[in-house]
């Protein structure tokens, strides 16, 4: 792996002010921000391997934005062989963007080591797969929000694959063995065939519909595709061809010709619908047998031009009545008249027996996760796990008394509206509709009062609140609730619903709990207003984006590309609550019977790995105030019923005593307990799960541990919802977590593995790999356990082509623990009446020195020792760091104990033979 051969750019192109330098390989980028550029056209790469694109940074003297987080941006397009740009949803190490197809963000001057406030230059380092069939890459270094031009340099692109651990030399040799991680990229595409793969979409009476998508043709031939075209009416019978705008054949009847004559095509579908169709099925079909050719999905679907939110709201941002008049008139092909009123149909949407009793997906989800707790208090909000605020009269709707994005999202999702309804006595419908819209008269659609309420979670949410409000206003007394504010209420109903399915028809949320929560929202609104010309649309839109959103996030088996463990169970509790309200959807029988073994697996594991405190693995988004056993107990309960008559589910569930591990196949975690009911335990639990979002954290190998119920080592935890940006910045780094980082080299997107396990007599031995320090570094750690965990030991193994190379370790301690050095080979922490010893230990190299650090904020590149356990600051806790220092191999971590005798039992296990062997392999037997 170290040694990667270089990979040299075969064109370089500068635009908006960038230039090359006064020396060779030296480029500057302008400060035209987004335009000044720098862009690389890279060939001949290998497909389904990592990449590291790595360069030299330098800033100016005079620069402004030393604290932006995207300082600069650097853009990636992938190609097939013959050119032809491929339109992957998803990228491991990449997120998706608009200006280029994906990015990474790279942060300004203050977020890297203090040596660079001298120099003014830092080592910028980024990985991402190369997925199939990609074999070329467009690298754009883009100006983002630098106030002066800054430099470029020293500029590589590496491939590197794991190594092998049974050979060290072969570790110095790049591309060994493909990973299994490129999978997660192409699991929601379809298999192009000469059987037809079939889609099917509800139409708006008498109006175009746009399917547009990709298909990569691997095969020689040129032959093409074809989709086959089927009409249909309100009973489900044929409409008879021919179809307007299509062709026909008499073995497959009406179809559209997509010809290929790349590796990637891109096509576009214009579906004319004739007089009486309702739905129409989609066929995609290869023309002859035995090709290879895949169709990306989810596919985009949108309608026409007039029928688009930003048609219907024009340059004057209405207000919500208005808005509702203005889309009616859209599907009435009408012209905008002031005179013109609200027709006598649009009146039927409210009718009290045309308004269906919603999926109340949303509100089911936050009584499982919190119990019936109510956010409104004597006119108090309650918000997460927030101070209560007292609610205004008339709220301004820019409120953030917590300085939270975490608090606003919360705010701004107006989830707390309707515990004001079921709280807040005789007024509490009138005054929650009051506040709905007052809400939408603050916030027209472009012109928001706050971004944060664009949020998805935030648009989701908000959609099903509005429509339980419009739907209680139904029932509400006559006269109760004037004419007027329900039709406002309709039109911000029927305004976010199209910014949903827009959303949903565009792909912006792809590979993300975000995309479900949105499909399932749209479901909502849809079902509850059926007499709406678009609501069958959108249902089967939100339909479909739910079967691709699941296939995203979870395989058969149980894998996920999601890292946190919290993250899992929210996406597990959404489908357990969906699984239940699709049982009276006829046409989404299939989909809830597909989500039953997957969800199965991902309980199955979620309550296996809850400690015995009752908190799941804290690895990855992890907000605070979360108490995860009874989130699960509820669940179970209401929702998982089926799933109960699981063997393996029952027996997790009872909670067996004793020494329990757990490797759970494509958790992408192990763990271990010891637990006897009324005694104190120990956990364990280590975090090896691909490490795909460059804006989640970087934590691959990182561990947690408890013993006699204490958590000793633990993981500072945070939320992308939560916190500030140099916050933010600190918790998801690898310094904020119990990794070790070989010569200041921070971990970035790749993989870790489980390579092998080995069971002695009261104690288990893990071995894991990792990639995530990129192509210069091959890396190991071994974890030893005693069976009671009364201790632990930790070791890293690092081997790299440069000499000399050095790791740094770090150990977060639990925020109640106290500790001292008490020799420069022992720290002891305390906790009460308990201690527990940490000893650093080198095997090859040499211990060069250990620190404790409580609290450094000095500045955001040397941020250390704080934990995230309120939604509005970080808390202080100490951080042991210990450093072991060698020539081109080295390996050393800490043993942890909880008394002496735990200690020589643990050292005693360190040097037998076959730890002896994994630590260092040079040894003889």
């Amino acid at each position: 792996m170290p040694g990667a051969p270089l990979i040299s750019p075969s064109s370089i192109l500068y635009a908006g002010d960038s230039s090359s330098g006064s020396s060779e390989g030296q480029h500057i980028i302008g400060n035209k921000n987004q335009w000044s550029r720098l862009t690389l056209n890279v060939k001949n790469l290998i497909s389904n391997v990592w990449c590291e694109l790595s360069f030299q940074i330098g800033w100016n003297s005079e620069e402004e934005s030393h604290n932006a987080h995207d300082f600069a941006s650097v853009g990636v397009t992938f190609l097939a062989e013959d050119g032809s740009s491929l339109d992957f949803g998803y990228v491991p190490g990449l997120k998706r963007t608009q200006i280029d197809p994906f990015s990474i963000d790279i942060p300004g001057p203050a977020y890297f080591i203090r040596e660079a406030d001298i120099s003014r230059t830092a080592r910028i380092c980024r990985t991402f797969l190369i997925p199939a069939p990609a074999q070329q890459l467009i690298v754009t270094i883009r100006s983002w929000r630098n106030s002066h031009p800054f430099q470029v340099s020293h500029l590589t692109l590496r491939q590197f694959d794991r190594p092998n651990f049974d050979n060290i030399e072969q570790n110095l040799s790049p591309l060994q063995t493909a990973l299994n991680a490129p999978a997660q990229v192409r699991r929601s595409w379809k298999a192009v065939t000469s059987e037809p793969c079939w889609f099917s979409y509800a139409l708006v009476p008498d109006r175009r519909l746009f399917i547009r998508g990709q298909i990569v043709n691997e095969s020689d031939g040129t032959d093409g595709a074809l989709v086959r075209v089927i009409f249909r009416d309100s009973n489900g019978a044929v409409v008879p061809p021919p179809y307007p705008e299509t062709l026909a054949a008499s073995a497959i009847g009406a179809f559209l010709n997509i010809p290929i004559h790349t590796r990637a095509r891109r096509f576009t579908l214009e579906l004319v619908p004739p007089t009486k169709a309702v739905t129409v099925d989609l066929g995609f079909q290869s023309w002859l047998d035995g090709t290879s050719m895949e169709l990306i999905t989810p596919l985009e679907i949108s309608l026409e031009e007039r029928l688009l939110l930003g048609n219907i709201t024009g340059d004057d941002f209405p207000e919500a009545g208005n808005f509702l008049k203005r889309a009616i008139l859209h599907l009435s092909d009408a012209s905008l008249d002031d005179t013109f009123k609200i027709p006598a149909t649009a009146l039927e949407y409210l009718d009290q027996h045309a308004l269906v009793p919603p999926l109340p997906i949303q509100q089911r989800i936050r009584t499982v996760q919190y119990g019936g707790r109510s956010q409104v208090v004597a006119d108090q909000l309650h918000l997460g796990t927030f101070p209560a605020w007292a609610l205004p009269e008339e709220p301004n709707w820019d409120e953030d008394p917590f300085r939270s994005p975490a608090w606003r999202h919360e705010y701004h999702s107006l989830s707390w509206l309707l515990d004001l309804v079921s709280h807040g006595g005789k007024n509490g419908l009138t005054r929650s509709l009051n506040l709905a819209l007052s809400w939408s008269r603050a916030n027209p659609w472009g012109q928001v009062n706050d971004g944060t309420s664009n949020h998805p979670f935030c648009l989701a949410i908000r959609t099903e609140v509005f429509l339980r409000i419009l739907i209680l206003t139904a029932n509400a007394p006559k006269n109760a609730v004037a004419h007027q504010e329900r039709i406002a209420l309709l039109g911000e109903l029927i305004r976010h619903s199209f910014a949903l399915a827009e959303s949903l028809g565009q792909n912006t949320v792809s590979h993300s709990i975000h995309r479900i929560s949105i499909a399932g929202s749209l479901l909502a609104s849809a079902k509850a207003l059926p007499r709406f010309p678009l609501a069958h649309h959108w249902a089967s839109v939100a339909l479909a984006h739910l079967r691709d959103g699941f296939d995203e996030l979870l395989g058969d088996d149980g894998a996920s590309i999601e890292q946190s463990q919290h993250c899992r169970l929210e996406i597990l509790t959404f489908g357990l609550i969906l699984k239940a309200a699709l049982q009276k959807i006829p046409e989404a029988k299939e989909l809830g019977q597909s989500l039953t073994s997957r969800l199965k697996e991902t309980l199955l594991n979620a309550i296996s790995l809850t400690d015995p405190s009752g908190m799941l693995p804290p690895f990855g988004d992890y907000p605070p105030g979360c108490h995860h056993s009874p989130w699960i107990r509820r669940l179970v309960f209401e929702y998982g019923q089926d799933l109960i008559a699981d063997r393996q589910i029952r027996a997790a569930l009872s909670y067996p005593s004793g020494p329990q591990i757990f490797q759970p196949a494509k958790a992408g975690i192990i763990a271990a307990r010891h637990y006897v009911h009324g005694h104190e335990w120990g956990y364990f639990c280590a975090h090896l799960a691909e490490q795909p979002h460059p804006y989640g954290h970087f934590d691959s190998t990182s561990f947690s541990f408890s013993a006699n119920g204490i958590g000793w080592i633990t993981d500072p935890g945070g939320s992308r919802l939560q916190e500030t940006q140099p916050a933010h910045q600190y918790l998801i780094s690898s310094r904020a977590h119990n990794v070790a980082i070989p010569n200041g080299r921070e971990q970035t997107a790749g993989v870790g593995w489980l390579h092998s396990t080995t069971t002695l007599e009261g104690a288990s031995i893990f071995e894991i790999g990792s990639n995530v320090h990129g192509p210069d570094y091959a890396h190991r750690r071994i974890f030893v356990i005693l069976s009671d965990l009364k201790a632990i030991a930790v070791f890293d193994r690092f081997t790299t082509g440069e000499s000399p190379v050095s790791f740094e370790g770090y150990l977060h301690l639990g925020p109640s623990v106290i500790a001292s050095i008490v020799n420069p080979r022992m720290i002891v922490g305390s906790n009460g009446l308990h201690k527990i010893r940490i000893v650093p230990k080198s095997v090859v190299g040499r211990l060069n020195g250990i620190e404790l650090v409580y609290g450094r904020d000095d500045c955001p590149a040397t941020m250390q020792g704080f934990v995230s356990q309120n939604p509005m600051s970080l808390d202080a806790a100490g951080v042991v760091r210990y450093l072991v220092s060698g020539q081109r191999i080295v390996c050393g971590g800490v043993i942890i104990a909880m008394d002496e005798v735990s200690l020589r039992a643990i050292s005693d296990i360190v040097v037998t033979p076959v730890l002896t062997k994994l630590l260092d392999p040079s040894v003889q037997d």
